[in-house]
């Protein structure tokens, strides 16, 4: 319970009367002489709204003169209706018991209300008739709260100081203990690390929101607990002594950790607060952070003139050096962006230090789910980093010497085992549309879901308590949309493919018609399948297919800039699914055509011939008949007498791309299934 229920309630009940011999009170009179409970009339006023109050005229805090506090209790009053059923009570502020008694000598201010006393009930201390102090309402055994209270000035300063805070305080927590001046001060002040933490971020506006006695009472414990005067003039003091964080200020410099993504201009002003001596906690202090990501930054700027081994020496110093701040708080809150991108490359020079192969194409892609995918990730989540295009140089003069000869080689490594043995995928795309669901299940489609960004949705789909599950699949060939999508549909048995096809489109094998998008949604319907649009969630018994995401239009859109907006799209992708299983679905499948190579820098571009090609994309080009050319070659997915030449390593026939896709190699064609159940 809290202060102010107990005060309503003893209020209420000194309206008892015996209803057998007497009339209900025309209203309760309440005399305060000192002026003791006027600051908390606001309050009060909330809890009883049959209250008003004898002052100058303010219709919105019922106050008025003595007349209108009359009328007001007699129900007569157009502007003001009291509650029905509610003793009306009359809060007199300097006003004691005597002046109502001898009506001759009442002043004129308080006579239209004189002969309420005895039509009325009195609120008051004893039979003596005493105004009820708060000190005597709080320490009454019978009537008040029986609370312990010390009798020094300081202690009833503070209580009288606080009162409204007082009011809403839990009887529970102000009993079986002595109360003194502390107490009532931390009423106002409950949370003073939080009070001082919002004062040095916007200190005017802080003072503002305070009363006069709140402020007074700031001040004291400023002083008293944390050595400081709250002034302007003091802050750069106060935030070396946050920056510190001795004794006391141990626990602001904590909470300052925790909130400090709230506190935006006082993290600015901790910008040019320099550390005083040999011995301050550098860690705590940014100006020093920012000195240190300078630094850092200009040494990976010089990056180019270092060969692969050198680089990673240096990357792996570097890291060193530098790898604690990360656990700064300046980290969490964005100030330590090359020290994270470092943290990433560190990750890369790692990974690609040698360029793994296998004794087959399989064995080489179970390396690569297993381990080397984080290369590729870690190449992305550096450059996502760079949020300027200086940061974006940086960050792709360092990869260009320690990621991109080794995904060139690594390509080199499997398409040498594709020449000798095969591709794994030319037996069907079996991963991607294995097992359907006989009903609750959506295939979720999302164009270009590269196996790292697979791992990365998988994580955040963990992080929302999805769970879910990832296995490798093997993308169509050529790894197009146009070939690879078709392949991963549930009525991807009906199709062909042209002989004299020259767009990798397949087509509908009966009607030998395009596969286009109408008749894709034509088709599924026959077979019982709805097509999900917008927000759509259909009938969660039965089938459907799904598309949301296109990280594929966004790559050939954004270039060197993909990697930054990569995690917006997966972030879509959660949503979208767990939307799907608030509505009921059970199983979602997410499937991909395939994936994608990006680079820092332009990928490499060799030409081939014109006259040995009927159609040249940037990855692959479908070759004339009986033309042999020193290219690995490869089949169409949807005919196998179409033949492709595939373009080596990572090279493009068509130059200008950071990203693009449509070759041989496992970032384009090791492509993930997600399966995710309720």
């Amino acid at each position: 319970m809290q202060v102010i229920e107990y005060l309503v309630k003893q209020l209420r009940d000194s309206a008892a009367f015996n209803q057998a011999s007497q009339v209900a009170p025309a209203a309760i009179l309440w005399t305060d002489e000192a002026k003791q409970w006027q600051s908390a009339m606001p309050v009060i006023k909330q809890f009883l709204p049959e209250l008003v109050e004898l002052g100058s005229y303010d219709l919105a805090t019922r106050t008025g003169p003595a007349i209108w506090l009359k009328c007001a209790i007699a129900g007569v009053l157009d502007e003001l209706t009291m509650p029905q059923g509610l003793t009306p009570i009359v809060y007199l502020p300097g006003v004691c018991r005597k002046d109502l008694r001898a009506i001759e000598h009442c002043p004129d201010f308080l006579k239209p209300l004189a002969e309420l006393q005895y039509r009325g009930t009195w609120w008051a201390y004893n039979t003596a008739g005493r105004d009820w102090t708060v000190a005597s309402f709080l320490t009454n055994q019978r009537v008040g709260l029986n609370l312990d209270l010390a009798k020094d000035n300081a202690t009833q300063d503070a209580m009288l100081s606080v009162l409204p805070e007082l009011l809403e305080a839990q009887v529970a927590a102000l009993s079986n203990r002595r109360l003194e001046a502390a107490d009532f001060q931390s009423l106002v002040m409950a949370d003073p690390v939080k009070d001082i933490l919002a004062w040095l971020n916007e200190p005017a506006e802080k003072q503002r929101l305070f009363s006069a006695n709140q402020w007074q009472i700031f001040s004291d414990l400023c002083q008293q607990q944390y050595g400081f005067l709250p002034e302007q003039g003091n802050i750069n003091t106060v935030l070396q002594k946050l920056c510190n964080a001795d004794g006391s200020w141990q626990a602001v410099w904590q909470r300052f950790c925790d909130t400090a993504h709230n506190l935006p201009k006082l993290v600015e002003q901790l910008e040019t607060i320099a550390p005083q001596d040999l011995a301050a906690p550098v860690e705590r202090y940014l100006a020093v952070n920012l000195a240190e990501e300078q630094e850092l930054a200009k040494q990976l700027a010089v990056f180019s003139n270092l060969d692969a081994n050198a680089a990673r020496t240096k990357i792996f110093q570097l890291q060193q050096a530098h790898a604690s701040r990360l656990d700064w708080v300046w980290a969490k809150l964005g100030f330590a962006r090359w020290a994270q991108t470092l943290s990433e490359l560190a990750k890369v020079a790692e990974l690609t230090d040698i360029a793994f192969s296998g004794f087959s194409p399989q064995a080489m892609a179970e390396h690569y789910q297993t381990t080397y995918w984080q290369a590729d990730a870690a190449a992305l989540a550096a450059m996502a980093l760079a949020d300027t295009p200086t940061a974006q140089d940086t960050v792709a003069q360092v990869l260009d010497v320690i990621y991109t000869p080794w995904l060139e080689q690594v390509t080199n490594n499997f398409q040498q085992l594709v020449a000798s043995q095969g591709y794994p995928g030319d037996d069907g795309i079996q991963e991607a549309k294995a097992t359907y669901q006989v009903k609750s299940q959506v295939v979720f489609f999302v164009d270009g879901l590269r196996f790292d960004t697979g791992q990365r949705l998988l994580s955040l789909l963990a992080a929302k308590g999805l769970n879910g599950r990832l296995k490798p699949s093997w993308a169509a060939l050529p790894s197009l949309t146009a070939t690879a999508k078709a392949a991963v549909t549930p009525i991807s048995e009906l199709l062909t493919g042209r002989q004299d096809n020259a767009d990798f489109i397949p087509a509908l094998a009966e009607q030998d018609v395009d596969f286009s998008s109408y008749q894709f949604k034509k088709v599924l319907k026959e077979h019982g399948w709805q097509y999900l649009e917008g927000l759509d969630t259909g009938e969660t018994t039965g089938l459907a297919w799904l598309q949301v995401g296109d990280l594929d239009n966004l790559g050939h859109e954004m270039q060197r800039k993909l990697p930054l907006y990569i995690e917006p799209v997966l972030q879509e992708i959660v949503a979208r699914v767990q939307g799907l299983l608030d509505a009921g679905w059970q199983h979602v499948r997410i499937v991909t055509d395939h994936g994608w190579l990006w680079a820092p820098s332009k990928l490499p571009t060799e030409n081939i011939p014109e006259h040995m090609v009927k159609k040249r994309l940037a990855r692959c080009a479908i070759l004339k008949d009986n033309v042999d050319v020193g290219y690995l070659k490869c089949q169409w997915y949807w005919n196998k007498n179409v033949t492709l030449a595939m373009a080596r390593g990572i090279q493009l026939f068509r130059g200008g791309d950071h990203y693009n896709h449509g070759g041989l190699s496992l970032q384009e064609c090791l492509t993930p299934v997600l399966e995710i159940s309720k």
